[in-house]
């Protein structure tokens, strides 16, 4: 559940855990008052790791290296670009059922695959250790 290598994918975790941990205890506290929680939550998922999928293979196509502050940047632009649209769903009226029992199963796939990827990634650069060259736990 925490990245085992410099990978793009491993970073991705690091926005992804937390979200579906503080996910869990936030919707204790909300989920009378709202009913697209899980459709924020996933929506924000996949924002977080879009942003910065892109920025960092943006800016690293343009400059050449990867650079920390704009590694960083991109994870806190993306972390609240993602909570910002979360939080625009959760106080919208409230949308079908359906989409958010499709939004849980979207959030339980991506865990799922932030779980296989760990130990058995794809053989590209996404999953590619940027340090040592290798992919996954090595």
């Amino acid at each position: 559940m925490s990245a085992v290598n410099e990978s793009v994918w491993e970073h991705l975790k690091l926005g992804f855990w937390p979200l579906v941990f503080f996910g869990l205890i936030e919707y204790k506290y909300i989920k009378k008052h709202t009913q697209n929680f899980f459709l924020a939550k996933f929506l924000s998922a996949i924002l977080i790791v879009t942003i910065i999928i892109v920025f960092f293979y943006s800016y690293t196509a343009i400059i050449g290296d990867n650079i920390l502050f704009l590694d960083i940047f991109s994870f806190v632009l993306s972390v609240f670009v993602g909570q910002t649209v979360s939080y625009k769903l959760l106080t919208t009226s409230n949308l079908s059922k359906n989409i958010n029992y499709l939004s849980m199963i979207g959030i339980s796939i991506l865990g799922l695959l932030f779980i296989i990827f760990t130990y058995f990634p794809p053989q590209i650069p996404l999953f590619q250790d940027s340090l040592t060259g290798l992919y996954g736990i090595a």
